[in-house]
């Protein structure tokens, strides 16, 4: 059951709300009994500045980012790999 002890992640995009990564990670979860609940969070390019900085207070751990964000959201990072920085990219944002 999710509630305020729930660990919240998920993933960002512009076109996941078909996407199947959340069954499979909430199966894998489920499986392994842990308390965390994966999330598709669609979200426009115009708010991806207000989605990325608001994650901190909505207590969500972490997302991953899809297309057409993965380019962008690197401007939204306080901090970021050598990797990320190099590529110009971001796939995974850890809160």
């Amino acid at each position: 059951m999710i509630d305020g002890t729930t660990t919240v992640v998920g993933l960002i995009g512009d076109a996941v709300r078909g996407s199947l990564s959340p069954r499979f990670h909430n199966a894998a979860f489920a499986a392994l009994g842990l308390d965390w609940c994966y999330v598709p969070f669609q979200v426009a390019r115009d708010r991806l500045e207000t989605a990325l900085r608001g994650l901190p207070a909505l207590g969500v751990a972490g997302v991953y980012v899809t297309v057409p964000h993965k380019e962008a959201a690197l401007a939204y990072r306080d901090e970021t790999t050598d990797y990320a920085r190099l590529i110009g990219a971001v796939n995974t944002i850890r809160v």
